[in-house]
Formats: structure tokens, C-alpha cells, sequence
């Protein structure tokens, strides 16, 4: 439908525009399947609904190593004023860099899209947008913003990250930590407002800028959005469902959660056909082969492939239970878009988390949690879980103020909230 740089989609049902305008620049944005794709979405469509006319400026789907899914496409072209969408330059300095498997990596896959990044931003009239919102965790599009910033200096700038950037541990390449190193500070120095989801990545970010950098920036968690759910009553389970979405991967094992399994029937067998696990994304077929995965009753366990992401989150409405299983880890930086989702779905959590983000998202909450190597409390946490369902499912299982902070509405008010401070 759209191909090329430069190409439009109009709204097919457009908001009534009465607050302003913004310019969402993000390389992560539907159809492309990566993890920011969704957290991207979701605000910049409820700071539409509110009332923004919202523009967008996107990568086109020219990545064959990125995986598609349609199903946030609909809402979108009903939500965003216009959106462009770009394909790598067919300049010179664009074809050396798309000809190295080196330079067209670092720092990711979105770099080869500078040029024509670059070029479709400087056409535009910046001057029309209360700000310019970019979103991580392509990193190479800050170097874009960062150079339209030298040329056009009154544009409004608001920089979000959702993970860390020069100092992330996850990282592994040298030449992306360099590159990382070498860019950071330009745009911490350029944009005008830096905001991520997690406290600690913002503060792994500032260890290394002078201080007064902070009074420019914010923490403002991923959001769920209402409209994304399903407006019907919940499915009647057979047995009581417990949910994990999501994939399972190395350190981020459901192995704990099973031997909590076979302690929790051990000391009460009366619920051995009460409840049902199911594993919702891709699953490593040795991760089911474990000895406490194997001596759970038969049934006990069932798994379901890879779902598109609106599917995923009629899954999480529909399940009795949802299952937050993250690696075990010193201290997990990054809050996941998909516990916000979590939240939406209103549907009982119960984590296996690690000290940091979630942890502490959880803790607010008020629902059952455990380190992912505290067995013991795994299984007292998910009995307790299944008491509630069981006897007192009216009773609301969290701290329903702070589930609200993450709703749509409540992000998207943080975030026009900035770009009004940002045009006094």
C-alpha cells in the first residue's frame, strides 16, 4: 500500500484536531514485528485521541530479517493524520553503507535509512509541530534528529528511551558500543526533553552528564491502550488459566515456575485438576522436557504458537491468570511493554521477577510476585493467586489508582503535558 519515501496514508477517521500537532519520527511502527513496535503505538494513539492531529514518519518494510504483523495496521490508519513511510536512499553514501555488513548494523538495521530519514524530515515544515517525538530502541535515529536539530534549532525535540543506550548491558558488538558512546552525548546535549520507562535506565543514562541534564527529563512507563481489548465479557475457562504470552529463551526459563508447580501439588493435591498452564509464543522444546515439566500431571501444561499482537492481548483478556516470566538476572533495567498490556487485560498477575523495573511496577501494584529462584514463594504465590480466583474473584486483586497510571489516557496526558511546557 505504501512504498517508497515520501508516500502517504490519509486517516481514515481522523480526530477532531483542537490541541496541536506532533511529529512521531520512530523506525519501530505497524507492521513492522519488533518489541517497540506496540509500546511506540500505543500513547502516540491515545495523544491522537486526545485531541493532537499526530504525523507520522516510519520505516517502510524493507528489513527482511524483521518479521511482519498487520493487525495494529488497521487502527493505525484510522488514528494518524498521515503516515511516511521510508526505504534506504539509493544516494552513494547510502549504497556503501547498505553494502557492508558491518556499517549496515551499527548501531541496528535501521541505519541505512539516515539518508532518506534525513532528507524526508528537512521537507517537511518542522515549524508547524509543537514537538517531534522520537522513540529508541533504534538508536540510529537519534543520530538524524540530532543532525535536523543543527539545521532546524527551534524544533521542539522530545527523545524517549525505552532501554539503555551507551552502557547497556545487554549489548555484545564493540563497533555499536562505540557508536553508542560516541552519539549519546549529542543527544542528550540536542533534545530538548529526554523521557524513558524505567528509572533505572535514566539514571544508567545521566551517570555520565552533568547533572543538570536531569531537569529535562521524566519517567513515564509503557501504556496500555483501552481501545486494543476486547469489549465483550471474559471467556469461561474450563479450569482455572494461568497465561504466560509471550517467547521463553534462554534465562528467561519457565523451568522455575514448573518446580513450583510440582511443589504446589505435592502439599495440595486437591488442585491438581483445578488449574491449566499455557504457554502463548515460541518455546524451546527442551525447555517442556525438564524432570519437573515431565512429573507435572498430563494436561497440566499446553502450548500455543506465536500470535499477532492484538491476538495476544484477547489472550490476556481472556485468561484467569497471567504469568510474568522474566530472566534471573542481578537487576533487570527495562520495564516491558508487555507488563503495562498485563495490566490492561485487568486480569490477575502473578511475576517471576528479578530486583528492578517489574519488581518494583508489582510491588505498587499489590499482586503476587517472587524472584524467579525463590521456588518456595513461587508456588505459595501462585496458590494464593488461584485462592483468589477461586473464592473471591469480585474482590479487585490490585491497586486499581496505580494500574490507571498506565492506562493510555494517563501516558498520554504525561506526554502533551511536556510538549505545553516545552511551548511557553
Amino acid at each position: 500500500m505504501t512504498v517508497g519515501t515520501g508516500n502517504l496514508i490519509s486517516g481514515q477517521e481522523r480526530t477532531l484536531v483542537n490541541r496541536g500537532r506532533i511529529l512521531l519520527f520512530s523506525y519501530a511502527f505497524p507492521p513492522m514485528q519488533v518489541q517497540m513496535t506496540a509500546a511506540v503505538y500505543k500513547p502516540m494513539a491515545a495523544i491522537a485521541r486526545s485531541g493532537f492531529a499526530v504525523d507520522v514518519v516510519c520505516a517502510d518494510s524493507f528489513c527482511k530479517e524483521l518479521p511482519l504483523d498487520d493487525s495494529l495496521l488497521p487502527f493505525a490508519e484510522k488514528t494518524f493524520s498521515t503516515i511516511t513511510r521510508l526505504t534506504p536512499s539509493r544516494g552513494l553514501v547510502s549504497r556503501l553503507r547498505s553494502s557492508s555488513r558491518v556499517f549496515s548494523r551499527v548501531p541496528d538495521l535501521m541505519t541505512v535509512l539516515q539518508e532518506s530519514a534525513y532528507e524526508s524530515l528537512m521537507d517537511l515544515d518542522l515549524g508547524q509541530y509543537d514537538a517531534v517525538m522520537t522513540w529508541s530502541p533504534f538508536h540510529s535515529i537519534n543520530a538524524v534528529m540530532e543532525r535536523v536539530k543543527r539545521a532546524r534549532r527551534n524544533v521542539r525535540w522530545i527523545a524517549q528511551f525505552s532501554d539503555p543506550w551507551a552502557g547497556n548491558p545487554l549489548e555484545v558488538s564493540r563497533f555499536t558500543k562505540f557508536w553508542n558512546q560516541r552519539h549519546e552525548p549529542r543527544t542528550v546535549n540536542a533534545a530538548n526533553f529526554i523521557v524513558h520507562s524505567s528509572p533505572y535506565s535514566l539514571d544508567l543514562m545521566l551517570k555520565n552528564h552533568p547533572q543538570e541534564n536531569r531537569r529535562k527529563t521524566a519517567v513515564i512507563p509503557h501504556a496500555y491502550d483501552e481501545a486494543l481489548f476486547p469489549r465483550r465479557a471474559k471467556a469461561t475457562n474450563d479450569r482455572i488459566l494461568l497465561r504466560y504470552v509471550g517467547v521463553l529463551y534462554g534465562r528467561r526459563s519457565p523451568e522455575p515456575l514448573f518446580q513450583a508447580l510440582v511443589k504446589l501439588l505435592a502439599r495440595r493435591p486437591d488442585l491438581r485438576d483445578v488449574f491449566h498452564v499455557e504457554l502463548v509464543g515460541l518455546v524451546p522444546p527442551e525447555m517442556l522436557q525438564t524432570a519437573a515439566a515431565l512429573s507435572l500431571p498430563e494436561g497440566t501444561i499446553s502450548t500455543v504458537g506465536s500470535v499477532s499482537f492484538v491476538e495476544s492481548l484477547e489472550k490476556m483478556y481472556d485468561a484467569d491468570i497471567l504469568l510474568l516470566i522474566e530472566a534471573d538476572i542481578r537487576k533487570n533495567l527495562f520495564m516491558p511493554s508487555k507488563l503495562s498490556d498485563y495490566m490492561g487485560a485487568g486480569t490477575p498477575i502473578v511475576g517471576l521477577v528479578p530486583p528492578g523495573s517489574s519488581e518494583d511496577a508489582l510491588q505498587q501494584l499489590g499482586c503476587w510476585h517472587s524472584r524467579p529462584n525463590d521456588i518456595d514463594r513461587i508456588s505459595q504465590a501462585v496458590e494464593e493467586a488461584l485462592m483468589h480466583v477461586m473464592n473471591r474473584p469480585d474482590v479487585s486483586w490490585c491497586d486499581e489508582s496505580y494500574r490507571n497510571a498506565f492506562s493510555g489516557t494517563s501516558v498520554a496526558r504525561a506526554f502533551t503535558d511536556i510538549v505545553a511546557k516545552l511551548s511557553l
